[in-house]
């Protein structure tokens, strides 16, 4: 028997800055990240699906947004004051770690983890119901693209 898997892509504009960086990433740039997250099931749904592809973009929708348009930061870095004072809403802090591609990957991961375990249930805009039903579906990596030829995965 085997296993099936899917996966569901997002796209943001990003942007970070790499405080403990040698160079230029030290300073504020940006991306268009692709986010790819990978599920997996043994067995199908009763719609013959591992997962709803609308489902898990409802279920991620705030917290991929999060990323959108915003500047991620470390903690420590001495500009997060004055970037919070100015646009509190796009700042996405990481507690003592940079916000690296791979550090980005490692938080979308457990974001997903925590809904996959825990289940979730929410309405599409024209208020149809979808569910993610707790802990039948496993979540196998999430692969953050910085640019077109690099990316960073976190997985199980």
């Amino acid at each position: 028997m085997g296993t099936y898997r899917l996966c569901r892509s997002f796209t943001v504009e990003s942007g970070h800055m790499l405080s403990k960086h040698p160079e230029r990433c030290r300073f504020p740039h940006g991306h268009t990240r692709r986010i790819e997250i990978v599920c997996s099931a043994s067995e199908l749904d009763a719609n013959d699906m591992v997962l709803d592809f609308k489902a898990l973009k409802l279920a991620l929708r705030s917290f991929i947004n999060m990323f959108d348009h915003s500047m991620a930061l470390n903690s420590n870095d001495p500009m997060l004051p004055m970037l919070q004072k100015m646009a509190p809403e796009g700042i996405v802090v990481y507690e003592d770690q940079d916000p690296t591609t791979e550090v980005i990957a490692a938080d979308i991961f457990a974001a997903v983890a925590e809904i996959l375990d825990s289940g979730w249930e929410g309405k599409s805009e024209t208020g149809v119901k979808y569910t993610i039903p707790a802990r039948r579906v496993t979540l196998e990596r999430v692969r953050v693209w910085e640019t077109p030829s690099s990316w960073a995965e976190f997985g199980a």
